[in-house]
């Protein structure tokens, strides 16, 4: 697929991956529609990078919210009648007890279903002609053989958006390709605060001995949407943290 005039939706792209996936559509040409739900400064920031290359929006929404999802999607359609590209991106890592059953509830419903949400709203719109595509944003911590004991519940929750991915990409072939990134340790404003020894400590866990930047994971990202021989991937972006299994 060529990205040039593609429009593309990115959630959660006020900052970290999500603008770094922003900012990387629109060195491609593509029409980047910006998202976010609390940080409207940091989308329009993202919105300022995306006007350096290309035309793009700014789109406020809980996506959590199923309402709030549906007019999401009727300003973006009433503004541009079709979609070509979906970059779930949106959600964070909780960690909590293993009795915290709000935190579970919330965790699926911040990660998994903002996904399924915004998924099959995407699926209802009007596209260019050609592929459109999907892209997930998981974890590395979604996979069976690792994981982060104090954050289960965003461990199954990505876990879950695996299975999606597979899934969706078996349903919606051949006209619609889904994938999906894993990224590990990747330097973003959720790890803000950490100590620089905690953060060496992190880093050391991978086989490169250091952080993913947001920029390396969205250049896999612009793979998936210009490659059109693949579906139903999940691609770990982890400097080879999965190999310490558990950690």
């Amino acid at each position: 697929m060529n990205l040039k005039n593609k429009t593309i939706l990115v959630t959660g792209s006020s900052s970290g991956i999500g603008q770094a996936i922003a900012t990387a559509c629109a060195k491609q040409g593509a029409i980047v529609l910006v998202h976010y739900r609390n940080n409207e400064k940091g989308a329009q920031a993202t919105l300022k990078q995306v006007k350096n290359y290309a035309q793009g929006s700014v789109f406020q929404a809980d996506l959590s919210n199923l309402a709030e999802v549906k007019i999401l999607f009727a300003k973006i359609t009433k503004e541009y009648p079709k979609l070509d590209c979906l970059i779930n991106n949106a959600g964070e890592f909780l960690s909590g007890n293993l009795d915290d059953y709000d935190l579970w509830q919330s965790e699926f419903q911040n990660i998994f279903f903002t996904t399924l949400y915004v998924t099959n709203e995407f699926l209802q719109t009007k596209s260019s002609k050609g592929l459109r595509k999907i892209v997930n944003i998981s974890s590395v911590y979604s996979f069976l053989n690792t994981g982060s004991p104090e954050g289960m519940q965003y461990c199954a929750a990505k876990a879950a958006i695996n299975s999606l991915t597979v899934n969706l990409a078996k349903k919606l072939a051949p006209h619609i390709l889904v994938n999906a990134v894993a990224p590990g340790y990747t330097l973003t404003p959720n790890w803000k605060g950490v100590s620089k020894k905690d953060k060496q400590t992190a880093a050391n866990f991978t086989k490169i001995k250091r952080f993913i930047t947001p920029e390396e994971v969205a250049s896999v990202v612009v793979t998936l949407l210009q490659n059109d021989a693949i579906t139903g991937e999940i691609i770990r972006i982890d400097g080879g943290l999965h190999l310490s299994e558990i950690f």
